[in-house]
């Protein structure tokens, strides 16, 4: 147990320490050579202690990535609920995603880029299957969150709903990747005008069917349809 003169808050700080410094050592020399005796080393502490907080190198592992999830289903809620009109929603979350990638590179490193780590059908069984579990839990809530807001904006059905969200996450996480790894400069060395009107275009794709789908609703009805109503600049 982590020792009784720490505080909670103290603890708190701490475990979080942890994760910084795993997290440093991921992205600078990988997985595979992660451990608890370097960790310990950068934070000046025994590994011992790092064994208190945490109780192996993957379990810490599943921790950072929880925690990944936990800023990025936060930073889209937030956007998200700011907004009332169901193509601005689309389209802050869309641009809340990537900045999320931008400014959190080494979270977004591990959360969806890297090969060389547990997954959780490979901790099915094991001691590391309830964190896994866990992980996955945190991992799934931004997808089923923005696939819910499609669903309800379009009127569309869940499944439709998920698979718009795949496409969605798809041309996102490309973005973010090229971007973090700095190919999307070797080939256009402008990339923020570019990003920008990349991020347009998935707007705009999605206000479509937002038009494609209330005229269809109005014809049924017998109405008609005021795509001003509907977009707001």
């Amino acid at each position: 147990m982590p020792r009784t003169s720490r505080t909670s808050e103290q603890v708190d700080v701490f475990r979080q320490e942890i994760i910084d410094a795993a997290l440093h050592l991921i992205i600078k020399h990988g997985f595979p050579e992660l451990s608890m005796r370097k960790i310990a080393s950068r934070l000046g502490v025994t590994a011992t202690t790092i064994y208190n907080y945490y109780a192996s190198r993957d379990e810490l592992y599943f921790f950072i990535r929880i925690r990944g999830f936990e800023l990025l289903f936060e930073s889209i809620a937030n956007t998200y609920k700011a907004k009332d009109d169901p193509y601005e929603k689309l389209c802050a979350v869309v641009g809340e995603y990537v900045r999320f990638g931008i400014r959190n590179p080494d979270y977004y490193e591990v959360m969806f880029i890297s090969r060389s780590v547990p997954k959780f059908l490979d901790c099915i069984g094991t001691p590391l299957e309830k964190v896994a579990g866990r992980e996955k839990k945190k991992s799934i809530q931004p997808f089923l969150f923005i696939a819910q807001g499609i669903a309800e904006s379009l009127k569309i059905s869940d499944k439709e709903a998920r698979y718009i969200t795949i496409k969605l996450w798809i041309e996102l996480n490309g973005i973010v990747s090229l971007l973090n790894s700095r190919l999307l400069r070797e080939v256009e060395e402008h990339t923020e005008p570019l990003v920008k009107r990349l991020i347009t275009d998935i707007c705009e794709r999605y206000h479509q069917m937002i038009i494609e789908k209330s005229l269809k609703n109005s014809s049924k009805k017998g109405g008609t349809y005021n795509a001003n109503s509907q977009r707001k600049r």
